[in-house]
């Protein structure tokens, strides 16, 4: 007898080596709870073309995409959760300088970039539409909440920065491995990854990422989600 699942929560990450990293995790911890993790490609914060009146659209947009494979009604989804890469966009300008590399390039202190007007300009948009998705509890009239890996999850999970694309698969692959049978695990292990000085409570901790440099800083208040979301 195929036992119905209860509910969907839909994690929107920001890449496929996340969704690796995370959802078997997840899944098995909230056993009792139907976890679907659908990634978003790429980070929709630091498209310029999407502004804040599209972005809840865009975000549905791909929830919508997992709801039709799924043949999920929307009564079936229980939260909207998206986790967002920081990638220093709260820093003061002063700490963005001009380097070598196309890319930017994070470090626990700065961002470089041969252009550095173009990591100026993606923080303020980026900056804009997470702000204004904090404000945000609902998309679609389904429960909406974001959380945050800072600078971004390899930063977080392996202590990495930089990361090639085939260096992000090799490090989520063995990531997730770690923790297969032992998934309770993670949630030590997020928490413990969480500033000292950062405040416990979900709002407390978006004010301090926002602070001085603490968006570069390695830091996740992900760990809050097990607090609001207890596993039974």
């Amino acid at each position: 007898v195929m036992q119905m699942m209860d509910k969907a929560v839909i994690f929107v990450v920001e890449g496929k080596t996340d969704k690796t990293a995370l959802e078997n995790i997840f899944k098995k911890i909230y056993r009792h709870k139907d976890i679907q993790f659908e990634f978003t490609r790429g980070d929709i914060t630091s498209d310029e073309n999407i502004t804040e009146e599209k972005v809840k659209e865009e975000i549905y947009k791909i929830v919508k995409k997992y709801m039709d494979y799924a043949k999920l009604k929307k009564s079936n989804v229980f939260q909207i959760i998206q986790i967002f890469d920081t990638d220093g966009t709260y820093i003061d300008e002063s700490h963005i300088m001009e380097g070598d590399t196309e890319e930017f390039v994070y470090s626990e202190t700065e961002i470089s970039c041969k252009y550095p007007e173009r990591v100026k300009a993606r923080n303020i948009h980026k900056k804009e539409l997470m702000n204004f998705l904090l404000g945000e509890k609902e998309i679609e009239n389904i429960p909406y909440e974001c959380y945050f890996m800072s600078c971004n999850l390899d930063h977080v999970l392996y202590n990495k920065n930089n990361l090639t694309d085939a260096e992000k698969e090799k490090y989520a692959d063995k990531f997730q491995q770690m923790f297969i049978g032992k998934e309770e695990r993670f949630i030590p292990y997020i928490k413990n990854l969480a500033a000292k000085d950062m405040p416990k409570s979900h709002p407390g901790s978006w004010r301090y990422i926002k602070e001085e440099r603490h968006s570069l800083e390695r830091n996740s208040n992900l760990g809050i989600y097990f607090d609001r979301n207890p596993l039974l």
